[in-house]
């Protein structure tokens, strides 16, 4: 989901790891960064500080420090997490199916319930090295009652880690996982796309008055939000860490019969940025951002968690981020960065 997640190789000295901002969609070997193994241990063993942003700035340049080449480009800020698993293949994604496990409220003990000991479930910790000393703690206590390394490792509200020998057994194990969660679904939402010439004609009007651009949906999966205030509480907060870096934290739900703009403006006052996302009554939702491609992935993400929205149903209903955890994303020096890079891709 918009090029999201990060994936690893590595043998014995050396380490090759997604750059922070790289698309994993279209990514090539100029999107790796190399980093010795041997700093990277210093990340586990080493005291940081408790406060959480001098911490981060010290892992910061800890990681840095272990960078090989090129030193132009940031690793991964979960490069430690693919250090610790003690497979040479590493691929972390946010599938659509298994983030609507991940964020339902009864999301532990359904995935331990379907995939038992052959995985690590970790409850939700705020991204950075506090995520990955929960990873490593779990890690440990995992290899030790169970005897073995795990291939899966879910991270509640976030999504999956998936380690092997291999790319086609890495393949194999994302094959199962989606297989088994569709088992459990009743029926997987359908997105059929629909003409809305009226949400159109007002992406252009809208665009055109703040100098952003505009995109839309009225497919019939955005129908089942868009119908009142009610339905679009179900997406009117986020699941996971990239729904925040993509689509913001807040999102606008108009009526359709006042003036827009307006509206638009008043959430602006209010929250201190504009609207990524604007829902229109009965007609579908806007996506505005600085260019085309972010417009495209911001509408993107925000249909996937209506796609999560409906499969959480199957696991007790949805569980959405705390506004505790909200506001570290918000003001993560990290998550900052990979936007502003993801962006330079894109202008």
């Amino acid at each position: 989901m918009a090029g999201g997640g990060n994936t690893s190789y590595k043998d014995e000295t050396r380490l090759l790891v997604k750059a922070s901002g790289a698309s994993l969609a279209n990514i090539d070997e100029s999107g790796f960064v190399c980093l010795e193994r041997e700093k990277l241990k210093v990340i586990s063993e080493k005291t940081y500080s408790q406060d959480a942003l001098s911490r981060e700035q010290e892992v910061k340049a800890d990681l840095n420090a272990a960078v090989l080449f090129p030193k132009d480009k940031r690793p991964s800020v979960e490069t430690s997490m693919h250090e610790i698993i003690q497979f040479p293949f590493v691929v972390h994604t946010h599938p659509t199916l298994a983030n609507g496990l991940l964020c339902a409220s009864n999301s532990k003990e359904s995935v331990l319930s379907i995939f038992g000991n052959n995985c690590l479930y970790v409850p939700y910790t705020d991204p950075g090295y506090v995520l990955f000393k929960a990873v490593l703690d779990a890690l440990i206590d995992f290899r030790y009652v169970h005897r073995h390394e795990p291939n899966i490792i879910f991270l509640e509200n976030h999504g999956v880690f998936v380690a092997g020998n291999n790319t086609a057994e890495i393949k194999e194990i994302y094959r199962r996982i989606e297989s088994e969660i569709e088992k459990r679904i009743e029926k997987i939402p359908e997105n059929n796309p629909v003409v809305n010439h009226a949400l159109q004609a007002l992406t252009e009007i809208t665009g055109q008055h703040f100098s952003l651009c505009l995109t839309y949906s009225a497919s019939s999966l955005v129908q089942q939000f868009v119908g009142s205030q009610e339905d679009f509480s179900m997406v009117n907060a986020p699941f996971t860490p990239d729904n925040i870096v993509y689509c913001k934290s807040k999102y606008l739900f108009i009526n359709g019969d006042g003036d827009i703009n307006l509206e638009i403006e008043n959430f602006w006052a209010q929250n201190g940025y504009l609207p990524k996302i604007i829902a229109v009554k009965d007609e579908g939702i806007m996506a505005m951002d600085e260019n085309e491609k972010s417009a495209n992935i911001a509408l993107e993400v925000f249909i996937d968690m209506m796609m999560v929205s409906l499969v959480t149903l199957c696991f007790g209903g949805p569980r959405y981020m705390s506004e505790q955890q909200i506001a570290f994303i918000d003001n993560w020096e990290v998550e900052n960065y990979r936007r502003q890079v993801s962006k330079k891709q894109f202008n």
